[in-house]
């Protein structure tokens, strides 16, 4: 039995981790479990043979991402510009429109959705949206691929709402930036600020009430005052509560659902051009960015996103080829040599797809998912609202939201 005064954490992703550290500078005993052997979650960085660093998880630094960029300054991490545009992409393939037509594009899209009052969107698919705007076929294509993409997920299942927050229709690009040695290097520091985080440690059950929580592994026990689970959507649904969770909460987190995406990282023999392409026969696009000394990393990585994107590139097979041969024919000047590094999160068992994909019924829940029961807070990007789910900053953001509520049902008490 290990008995701790302090609070538990589940899970060592951002948003644990976040939890963890905002709890420990509060002078709070924290212990953080992570089923893991490592820690990040769905922020992974690796060094490929040719000695590039590429990014299997998240991976986009925002200009607003406040958290994001204020704890790499707090941990000595350079955030440094990717060089590329997460938004402003070369349409490649069939009708593929140029850039200003994509523009274009945006901006009547935008002027659409301006249009459309509350009530009519949360009855509006995504999909069934992008239909509905004037253009090209082409031009229709490449917003579809790129935003089925960013989902993951097919567009018919995804809320007109998430717009609201996302600012899809946005025309223009912006600055985006990585953390030089990678992004899982954020985790890393603040893992290594703590005094108790235990890899491989997966939770099996947590035994709540008003008082404290036993958490439940297969080591032992730990009882603590509170926990925070801070666990990808589909774990948190189905770890084991006692007593369970109140049904609307336990309904909204079996109810989510999950993104379908997939990243492949492929060692180039020399090093790129700067590059941001978008497919117009797949959600897919691939891009060549600048590493932590500015030139270009000598990788070229690709994000495709949704279930056709799956089926397509057979990722479940666990071959990058056909992957590969398409963005061959995307980047004919680039040659590959060396190591390539696939990762389908929809098959990775503890995430269990890649981020949350927001229908209209899960979308009108969102205050379900940051709510407290007993002693316990939930993290997590899935409950970081509606200007910050599926990211980095939304992670952190919840993991500090989470550990305020810890304190608060506590009462502030809790001290080394």
């Amino acid at each position: 039995m290990d008995t701790s005064p302090g609070v538990v954490v589940v899970g060592a992703g951002l948003a644990g981790l976040s939890a963890a550290l905002t709890l420990h500078d509060a002078g709070v005993p924290v212990a953080v479990l992570e089923a893991r052997d490592r820690v990040g979650g769905r922020v992974w960085s690796v060094r490929l043979t040719n000695d590039a660093v590429a990014e299997l998880g998240a991976e986009w630094i925002m200009a607003g991402d406040r958290s994001v960029l204020g704890l790499a300054e707090r941990f000595a991490i350079p955030a440094v510009d990717a060089g590329v545009d997460y938004k402003l992409r070369e349409a490649r393939g069939p009708d593929a429109p140029s850039i200003p037509e994509q523009e274009a594009h945006l901006v009547r899209a935008n002027e659409l959705r301006s249009s459309i009052g509350a009530e009519e969107a949360a009855r509006t698919s995504l999909g069934s949206f992008l239909n509905g705007v004037e253009g090209t076929e082409g031009e229709r294509r490449a917003l579809r691929m790129r935003l089925q993409g960013t989902c993951a997920a097919d567009l018919e299942a995804v809320t007109l709402q998430i717009t609201d927050g996302e600012r899809a229709f946005a025309p223009g690009g912006g600055v985006y930036r990585r953390l030089g040695p990678g992004n899982q290097a954020l985790a890393s520091a603040i893992a290594a600020a703590l005094p108790d985080v235990r890899l491989g440690e997966r939770v099996k059950a947590l035994a709540h009430d008003e008082v404290g929580v036993t958490v439940r592994t297969a080591r032992g026990e730990i009882h603590a005052a509170a926990a925070v689970v801070a666990v990808p959507v589909v774990s948190a649904a189905t770890l084991r509560y006692e007593p369970t969770l109140p049904e609307d909460l336990a309904t909204a987190l079996r109810e989510l659902p999950m993104g379908v995406a997939s990243k492949l990282a492929a060692a180039t023999s020399a090093e790129p051009a700067l590059r941001s392409i978008q497919s117009t026969e797949l959600p897919m696009w691939c891009w060549a960015a600048a590493g932590e000394d500015g030139s270009p990393r000598r990788v070229l990585t690709s994000f495709a996103g949704s279930p056709l994107a799956q089926d397509a590139l057979r990722t479940a097979d666990g071959d990058p080829e056909p992957w590969l041969a398409r963005l061959r024919a995307l980047n004919p000047d680039l040659s590959f040599t060396g190591e390539v590094r696939m990762q389908a999160w929809a098959d990775d068992p503890l995430a269990c797809g890649a981020y949350s994909a927001w229908d209209a019924r899960s979308w009108e829940r969102i205050p379900q998912f940051s709510r407290t029961v007993g002693r316990l807070a939930f993290a997590g990007e899935h409950t970081a609202g509606p200007e910050h789910y599926a990211t980095m900053e939304g992670a952190l953001r919840s993991g500090v939201r989470a550990a305020e509520q810890v304190r608060e049902m506590t009462g502030g008490r809790l001290r080394n």
